[in-house]
């Protein structure tokens, strides 16, 4: 299996990312992301993460963007069986 990078963001989504990780509203996926190491997903969690990701109500505008961006390095992740970085912390 290939574990390459797919993509990575920084700035305010991943602020966002890590303000939420510990105290999350949306779910087991998304609080199982370690704040201060890489988490890696492979494609069969990520269907959760997508699931979860879609029925979660963001809080704010930044929680949007996170979602939005989350979503599309899932995706992407998805139809390359690679790993995906959430803003220095890795998914699968």
């Amino acid at each position: 299996m290939n574990h390459n990078q797919v993509e990575s963001f920084s700035g305010a989504a991943a602020e966002t990312l890590s303000a939420i990780v510990l105290d999350s509203p949306t779910g087991p996926m998304m609080r199982g992301i370690h704040k201060y190491a890489d988490t890696m997903f492979n494609s069969y969690q990520l269907k959760f993460f997508l699931e979860e990701l879609d029925s979660a109500t963001p809080r704010s505008d930044s929680e949007r963007e996170l979602f939005s961006v989350l979503r599309r390095a899932s995706e992407s992740a998805m139809v390359a069986s690679n790993s995906v970085v959430y803003g220095g912390l890795t998914g699968c």
